[in-house]
């Protein structure tokens, strides 16, 4: 049985990789910093993406590794967490899968990470996935676009987010990334050394609202750059029916909703 280690897996993004790798029969070693950690089905292996000597040691003798970098809080920071720590964890963990010998690093970056824009919280991902491709290690770049999870919550009265109401953006589940990925590492050959932007749907604000039963209030974007990323419509092209091959139960956003709401 291979190993894979699944950093930020008590998170959304890894935790729900942790669920579709454990449910596919993998061994998993979920990365913690915490040793009383609870991760179902996977090994807790204490580790710091701060640390090179904790990840070598998570990574030894593993066949693939998922990486994923939680926000590390910064309250001085205009993004209320440090995009320069987070892209030093994600080359951390790209040199120690590298030292390690691992077959196959899974990166979870983004779809605004494709290119330098200009806002920070972007650059971050763009920067590691700059740092892995001068690596040479066997990657497959993850590039999520907007968050089912994060438009809806129970309870709400209203949709608040920067997004432009009348442009339309690609949207996923987070647990539709996690199926996604546990596919991607059942196949490396297919997939190694190429990139994925992950999306079920594509709906406008007005529109996501309009299922929710909610208003849409947009939030007033100061920064240039990321009214700019937000208000050109630049929005990747994305095989959805392609996806849904390699994933058939992938959802859309109305799907998404209705288990979300039973």
């Amino acid at each position: 049985m291979k190993t894979v280690v699944v950093t930020g897996a008590t998170g959304k993004q890894g935790g729900a990789v942790v669920r579709h790798l454990v449910a596919n029969g993998w061994d998993v070693r979920a990365l913690s910093r915490n040793a009383s950690a609870h991760v179902p089905g996977a090994t807790v292996v204490v580790g710091d993406q701060s640390d090179p000597s904790s990840l070598a040691r998570a990574f030894a003798g593993a066949h693939g590794v998922f990486s994923v970098q939680p926000a590390p809080h910064d309250p001085r920071s205009p993004e209320g967490y440090s995009p320069a720590v987070e892209t030093s964890w994600g080359r951390n963990v790209a040199d120690a899968a590298l030292a390690a010998g691992v077959s196959h690093l899974v990166y979870a970056s983004l779809v605004e990470a494709s290119e330098r824009t200009g806002v920070a919280s972007f650059n971050s991902k763009f920067e590691v996935e700059q740092h892995i491709a001068r690596l040479g290690v066997p990657t497959t770049v993850l590039r999520p676009t907007t968050f089912m999870d994060g438009l809806y919550q129970p309870g709400m009265t209203r949709l608040v987010h920067l997004l432009d109401p009348e442009v339309r953006y690609h949207l996923v589940a987070v647990d539709d990334i996690g199926a996604i990925t546990a596919a991607v590492f059942a196949a490396p050959d297919r997939f190694a050394g190429s990139s994925l932007t992950l999306a079920g749907d594509v709906l406008s604000p007005l529109e996501i609202a309009a299922a929710i039963g909610v208003p849409y209030e947009r939030v007033v974007v100061q920064d240039p750059d990321l009214l700019k990323v937000f208000s050109e419509g630049r929005e990747p092209d994305v095989d959805i029916a392609a996806l849904r091959a390699l994933h058939p139960g992938l959802r859309t956003f109305t799907e998404f909703l209705a288990k979300a709401t039973a």
